[in-house]
């Protein structure tokens, strides 16, 4: 004997959850996978804006005699301490780093997030905090021994897919595993890591206590 099947046949609750379920799960996975990749993108465009910060300022110098241009303010901000950064800025084109815009082919190059958050510190933990830094320092810093010209340090405050949003733990530099350059100065000890404490005392300094990506201009 032959049976057949009803063609019309319902699917039951358990089978329609179980859909729902997989479907959830694969919309979160999809979801998942496009913020990482958008994360990732921007950090290549950070990447790229910094080299191109990078090379400017080595053209600035060059035409200047070797000098490395002052932090202009506006755009900085009292939290700041001074730095120049991209973020402060009513007017990107003309007020971040303005002196470096003949050197670029547009306009003077910014974080793709560009703000910071309430409460922003540079010591410590820095999630939610997005731009692009500048500084020189006239005189160079006492625990930079033995560099006797200003110095100048270029940085990207955070780093969305390649440092983990709660690194460094508050007044510590980044753990040396995560390897992008770091400006540096000074005599950390035996471990290798600058505390805050170490910096306070005049002995070291690691800018990666305040940016995930830093690199340091000797005039």
């Amino acid at each position: 004997m032959v049976s057949f099947q009803n063609k019309n046949r319902s699917f039951t609750l358990i089978e329609l959850l179980v859909v729902v379920a997989i479907i959830a799960l694969l919309m979160s996975y999809t979801t998942l996978n496009y913020a990482d990749a958008r994360q990732k993108s921007r950090d290549a465009k950070r990447f790229g804006h910094i080299s191109e910060i990078g090379k400017a300022l080595n053209l600035y110098m060059s035409d200047n005699g070797g000098k490395l241009p002052s932090p202009t303010c506006p755009p900085c901000l009292p939290e700041a301490g001074g730095w120049e950064t991209s973020d402060a800025s009513p007017d990107i084109s003309t007020d971040w780093m303005e002196y470096l815009k003949p050197y670029f082919h547009g306009a003077v190059p910014a974080d793709p997030i560009n703000k910071r958050v309430a409460g922003f510190s540079f010591f410590g933990p820095r999630p939610g905090n997005y731009f692009y830094a500048y500084y020189r320092y006239d005189p160079p810093p006492t625990y930079c021994p033995g560099i006797k010209n200003p110095i100048s340090i270029i940085a990207i405050s955070n780093l969305e897919s390649f440092v983990r949003p709660e690194l460094p733990e508050t007044d510590m530099p980044l753990p040396l595993s995560v390897n992008f350059p770091r400006a540096k100065c000074g005599d950390p000890g035996p471990d290798g890591i600058c505390s805050v404490a170490e910096y306070n005392a005049g002995q070291c300094r690691d800018w990666s206590q305040e940016f995930d990506y830093s690199i340091m201009f000797v005039e």
